[in-house]
């Protein structure tokens, strides 16, 4: 197969034509601007060149290298039109591109009908997303009766190389406004907003921020996803990632129009602190949801590339593309996003040879976690399905608030965000699972207070970690047939053990209340200060509570 790489000497075409040399049922013409790159490249790999500009008079020179395929690698894809992929289908030539371009990657089912009258396949976004992330997407979710959530976040090495298209790409949309899927509809969210720390195997905890791909517009009707689908990516360096979280401000705010034009000078600045980094990336995607018994579970993929050789991963996919073209083992033909095309074997068979490894492993809700199946499963059904969550879910009822017991007390209460005194306050408790944490947003009488709760490392079974800002703490759980009970077990500041004298009392307590309503009973108190506050009441979630009102 005759195989033209547009882009050949760019951050991710010469990988790709280093790649399909390895194949010898591929001749390979690289095609780039500059001939004196091209020609390093030739006496490299041996493969025939071409010079000419696709900003200008590239028709008749793309089709003097008479293809059998193209790869488009020339970024960035926003904006742009689709007539290299036109010029493609008009010579009978296979069309595939590395776009993540959202608008772009979506749309190019309007060259459907073309592409299959002319027996070609046309297919977008073989790169890291939507390629991979589909086919990881695909082998996670076998045995679910429901996908409930996909999170993806990507972040690479700070040390590995920076193609100015890339980086024009992510800030083509930095500080605009993105649409996904979150709690069940359409979402908007700013660009590299949503900002969170997260952490990945070997890579330690890194910033992540909302990033715009087609990932975000396909999964939720591909597959059917009932809560949310989000795509992050991180910068390792927090200067860097940080950096470009306030730079996002002023575009939100209308000036300028968009970073997109500074391309080149942020990439410059970024470059001048390259040593400070690490060359190790990632990549990894969660898959929640239900199997066909009812479980609730997560299952989760990453990818740690090492060795600087993150850079290869988006050529994965166009290659894995053109070996199975040149075989016969694609036989699909139209204009299409590249998903469904591949598997991830096909994709990760690509990479042999290259320091990135894979791992893949399944966990189910925190307190199932942290407490154990069997545990979990002696509670009382209306406390265990309070604890079974693995996406988001939303309880409401009402309480009762005892205050602080003093004004030292009731300042530290609100420094921290606790709820007021009040009697029979409407409560709703908001919870949301990412990454194996849990976020639960308790709203008294409209007031927030904001805690995460997750399995600790080094603790004892049936220990989970909840934090409120900079203080921690580490609850033991003690679970029977009537509910479940929580005390202190270790305090923390800023991730440091405070000593046993300075942690505060905590008593908490789930039971059931004589109509079958899950009921909660929590107080805090703290040395030489006394209590901040008590509260009680009772939860039933959303849809029960809907049901019920509309019957009355």
């Amino acid at each position: 197969m005759k195989v033209t790489v547009l882009g050949a000497t760019g951050l991710f075409g010469a990988r790709i034509c280093r790649l399909l040399a390895r194949d010898p049922a591929i001749e390979i013409t690289a095609v780039a601007r500059d001939r004196a790159k091209l020609e390093r490249l030739r006496r490299e790999l041996g493969v025939a060149i071409a010079a000419f500009d696709l900003a200008g008079d590239w028709r008749a020179a793309l089709a003097a290298t008479t293809p059998d395929l193209v790869i488009h690698t020339a970024g960035p894809f926003q904006g742009h039109s689709y007539a290299v992929a036109d010029a493609c289908i008009a010579m009978g030539a296979h069309y595939v591109d590395l776009a993540d371009a959202r608008g772009f990657v979506a749309g190019v089912g309007a060259l459907d009908d073309k592409a299959r009258a002319a027996n070609v396949l046309v297919a977008s976004g073989a790169s890291s997303v939507p390629a991979l992330s589909a086919a990881v997407v695909d082998r996670l979710r076998d045995g679910f009766a429901g996908i409930e959530a996909i999170d993806i976040a990507i972040t690479p090495g700070n040390r590995a190389p920076r193609g100015r298209a890339t980086v024009a790409a992510i800030l083509s949309y930095v500080g605009h406004t993105l649409r996904w899927w979150r709690a069940g509809r359409w979402e908007e969210v700013v660009g590299w907003h949503d900002l969170h720390r997260r952490r990945l195997p070997t890579l330690g905890r890194r910033w992540f921020s909302a990033c715009d791909v087609p990932d975000l517009e396909l999964f939720p009707g591909r597959y059917q996803v009932r809560e949310r689908v989000l795509f992050h990516a991180g910068l390792e360096l927090p200067l860097l990632h940080l950096g470009l979280w306030l730079l996002s401000w002023p575009v939100r705010w209308g000036w300028p129009r968009s970073l997109a034009p500074a391309a080149g000078l942020i990439a410059w600045l970024a470059d001048r602190v390259r040593a400070l980094g690490t060359d190790r990336g990632g990549m990894a995607v969660d898959v929640a949801g239900r199997l066909a018994d009812g479980r609730a579970v997560t299952r989760r993929w990453r990818l740690i590339a090492e060795a600087g050789d993150g850079p290869w991963v988006p050529a994965l996919a166009a290659v894995a593309l053109a070996r199975g073209l040149a075989r016969g083992a694609i036989a699909a033909r139209g204009a299409r996003p590249c998903v469904g095309l591949l598997t991830l074997g096909d994709i990760l068979a690509v990479a042999d040879g290259l320091a990135i490894r894979t791992s893949a492993d399944e966990i189910g809700p925190v307190y199932e976690t942290v407490c154990g199946t069997d545990a979990i499963t002696g509670l009382p059904a209306p406390i265990r399905a309070l604890h079974d969550n693995v996406s988001r879910a939303c309880w409401s009822g009402r309480a009762d608030i005892t205050g602080a017991s003093n004004p030292l007390a009731f300042i530290a209460a609100r420094i921290i965000g606790m709820p007021r005194a009040a009697r029979e306050v409407d409560v709703t408790v908001a919870f949301e699972v990412r990454d194996g944490v849990e976020r639960w947003r308790r709203s008294f009488a409209r007031r927030p207070f904001v805690s995460l709760q997750y399995a600790g490392e080094g603790l004892d079974t049936g220990t989970v970690i909840e934090r409120f800002g900079a203080l921690s703490f580490a609850l033991r759980n003690t679970l029977d047939d009537k509910g479940l009970s929580q005390e202190i077990a270790a305090a923390y500041v800023l991730g440091i053990r405070l000593p046993r004298p300075l942690w505060p009392r905590i008593r908490a307590r789930e039971r059931l209340d004589g109509q079958g309503r899950f009921t909660f009973d929590v107080a805090i108190a703290v040395p030489l200060l006394g209590r901040l506050v008590a509260y009680k009441g009772w939860l039933i979630p959303d849809d029960t509570r809907a049901h019920a009102e509309e019957a009355a």
